[in-house]
């Protein structure tokens, strides 16, 4: 993987957008072509990707959010 999937990655988000729009669901025969579940791990896959080739650790950076979070909506 190169830095460029953060390009490719922007195009699936896209493609996520259309099938939400169009809300697109696998069928019960599991096909999945075309569908926000396909869509979903498109852009799952590739922001693992790219926080392999940053060297991020997304399960810190996820804690670390969450904690920003709470405070901020915390009522």
């Amino acid at each position: 993987m190169s830095k460029a999937t953060g390009v490719e990655n922007s195009e699936e988000v896209g493609e996520l957008s259309e099938v939400l729009r169009k809300n697109k669901r696998m069928t019960e025969q599991d096909d999945i072509k075309g569908t926000i579940e396909e869509e979903l791990y498109d852009v799952l896959y590739y922001v693992l990707a790219l926080a392999n080739v940053y060297g991020i650790d997304l399960e810190r950076s996820f804690e670390k959010k969450e904690e920003i979070n709470r405070l901020k909506w915390r009522k």
